[in-house]
């Protein structure tokens, strides 16, 4: 028994120690690519595009606290909430997913400024994962007709997020078991996505509510608390 335990701690180690390993072997090539970015970013200020570099830098900044968040996960974290304005977040998205082929992205912003208070990293993760699972239910959609709308809405107590697409929709089993670990219907999906969003929600003290219509499409509804309200 305390050999199988000895093995268990070794792989556990060696598990630990590749991780470790692959991480550092990703931030390099980000390091790379943040370097060349920020010596474009003149460029593209003379033509008018700098929030394009802006955002590039921000995800590879993202995508590091990302790596360093991995490697420390066993570790007390650190609380990185922050003011977050909803109507620049959603620009932010909307930029950043732009240039995807046949898919018409709309926003509609909320009136005034609706603020809420968190971890600004994880919020983007929540977003960029329901944004893209709405893009790909659009892919088979004939050119220009697939449609992912992004809307934000707030009272004085919560702000509404709204991701909404025209794709094939889906059904009551799969709504339900959505949020599920390793439940997925792509061929080459990992079904970790939504419940880690599930999880980012839940540290929010928010919700998420999905309604969606076979061959109508999805809505993707996020609550969050205002700032005022925390």
């Amino acid at each position: 028994m305390k050999y199988i335990k000895k093995s268990e701690r070794e792989i556990r180690e060696n598990d630990r120690q590749l991780a470790a390993a692959l991480a550092h072997e990703i931030r390099n090539p980000l390091t790379t690519v943040k370097g060349f970015m920020e010596l474009l970013k003149p460029y593209l200020i003379e033509i008018g595009k700098e929030q394009y570099a802006q955002i590039a830098i921000d995800e590879i900044n993202r995508a590091n606290d990302l790596i360093y968040e991995f490697l420390n996960a066993s570790k007390p974290g650190l609380n990185k909430k922050t003011e977050i304005d909803i109507n620049k977040l959603i620009q932010e998205m909307k930029i950043s997913f732009d240039n995807q082929a046949n898919i018409n992205l709309s926003v509609n912003l909320c009136p005034g400024e609706p603020i809420i208070y968190g971890d600004s990293n994880k919020i983007k993760q929540l977003l960029i994962n329901v944004i893209k699972n709405a893009l790909e239910a659009c892919e088979e959609a004939p050119a220009g007709e697939g449609k992912v709308c992004l809307n934000a809405k707030s009272n004085s107590r919560k702000a509404q997020i709204i991701i909404e697409d025209n794709g094939p929709g889906m059904t009551e089993e799969t709504i339900n078991r959505l949020f599920l670990p390793f439940y997925t219907t792509k061929e080459k999906g990992t079904g970790i996505g939504l419940s880690i969003c599930r999880k980012i929600i839940e540290e929010h003290n928010g919700s998420i509510k999905v309604h969606s219509t076979l061959s109508q499409g999805s809505v993707f509804t996020i609550e969050l608390p205002m700032a005022s309200n925390q």
